[in-house]
């Protein structure tokens, strides 16, 4: 599938863990690689422990990637103090602010997963299509994706300065509005007037969607109004580019910010009268992410409306009896992120023969998975099938 597999190719482009995998690091080396990654962002990193290695893989690129830009690693720390001191100041606020603004950052998540399935490759295309396609991307990651987290930041700046704050009034805020006071009163202000153009966010983001930008030879002008005059920014075709670049890695930031504060300070969540439902193809990537971990490669996916089939290759030189078995577990997080009726692992050598597959009643992952009965049952709960094919594939 299509959708699926653009996230398995973004894993090994923009993740070591399958390539530490094929350097002979066991997943204990990795999971300890990982915390070291994310301790030094946590006041209580003794939590760590009670969060799923999904995620914290996934945070972990995340983190890895701020950290190795001087100026991303100063906004992540001044964000993750916004947060932090709204903590000290009104715990209860902070706290409830967080859940209000859940399901708003959640929506904000799966149009960002939107935008980059619909990704396409720029290289070939013509300055006016060129600016047209970052343009769109770049006004949808404003409005549809960081304004929400934008927010929701500003709703726990205003808790650390003590002032009177509510979700509702914050949401209804116009997005310049929430830029100008985040620029007046966050610690790292930069954040909302990246470097190196110094605009505002809101700027940018009535640029795209008022097309006022336009191609003059072989440069974008981009003009906007601030106060009572008109202004223009002129890029090259990769400064445009970068501006798109830039605008995801705020959005990494922030995200990042408040997902490690949450993890940190707040861990267990509170009972929702209506839970909050992630979206598929966000829990199959973080699922994805997990796997990597391990030492697996998904090679392919098939789900129906009744079965999903998960293939998932060895990278490493381990030995493929216990390898097998340890593939064969998941079936539980397949189940997780599809829950069909019956599920499928198969596991695949690292030489690309198919070698087992594990298959699994939907009902029994639902009870290993939401811990009714022990993990440790599972074995007693699946069928194995011996296969023996020459060559890697779902066929």
């Amino acid at each position: 599938m299509k959708v699926y597999s653009k996230f398995v190719s973004s894993i090994a482009r923009h993740s070591p863990y399958l390539d530490w995998a094929k350097e002979g690091k066991a997943p204990g080396e990795i999971k300890r690689s990982v915390l070291a990654i994310l301790e030094p962002h946590f006041e209580h990193p003794e939590r760590l422990a009670d969060i799923p290695i999904s995620v914290l893989a996934h945070e972990a690129v995340t983190m890895n990637r701020i950290q190795q830009d001087s100026w991303a690693s100063a906004m992540f720390t001044g964000v993750l103090s916004e947060y932090r001191g709204a903590l000290a100041r009104d715990s209860q606020a902070c706290l409830i602010a967080l859940e209000n603004w859940d399901e708003p950052v959640l929506r904000a998540m799966s149009e960002f997963i939107s935008i980059y399935l619909m990704e396409v490759d720029k290289t070939d295309l013509d300055h006016e299509e060129f600016r047209l396609e970052i343009l769109r991307n770049v006004g949808g990651m404003l409005e549809a994706c960081l304004q929400p987290q934008l927010k929701a930041l500003l709703h726990q700046t205003r808790i650390r300065q003590g002032r009177l704050a509510t979700a509702a009034a914050i949401m209804s805020q116009k997005f310049g509005v929430v830029v100008e006071e985040l620029s007046r009163t966050l610690m790292a202000p930069g954040i909302v007037a990246p470097p190196p153009w110094g605009l505002k966010l809101h700027h940018w983001r009535n640029i795209a969607q008022h097309h006022s930008a336009v191609v003059q030879g072989d440069v974008i002008v981009c003009q906007y109004h601030e106060g009572k005059g008109t202004h223009r920014i002129v890029l090259k075709r990769n400064e445009l580019l970068a501006l798109a670049h830039t605008l995801q890695d705020i959005l990494g930031i922030v995200r990042a910010a408040r997902s490690i504060f949450i993890a940190d300070q707040a861990p267990v969540p509170r009972r929702r009268a209506r839970p909050l439902t992630l979206r598929p193809e966000i829990a199959f990537f973080e699922t994805a992410v997990g796997i990597a971990t391990q030492g697996f490669e998904i090679v392919s996916l098939e789900v129906d409306d009744e079965a999903v089939h998960l293939f998932v290759r060895d990278v490493t030189a381990g030995d493929p009896k216990q390898r097998m078995i340890h593939a064969s577990q998941f079936v539980v997080p397949t189940w997780q992120v599809f829950q069909k009726s019956t599920v499928h692992v198969t596991y695949i050598d690292r030489e690309g023969r198919k070698r087992l597959e594990t298959t699994a009643n939907g009902k029994d992952c639902e009870e290993i998975a939401e811990e009714r009965v022990a993990f440790s049952t599972l074995a007693e709960r699946v069928t194995f099938r011996v296969v023996e094919v020459d060559s890697a594939g779902s066929g």
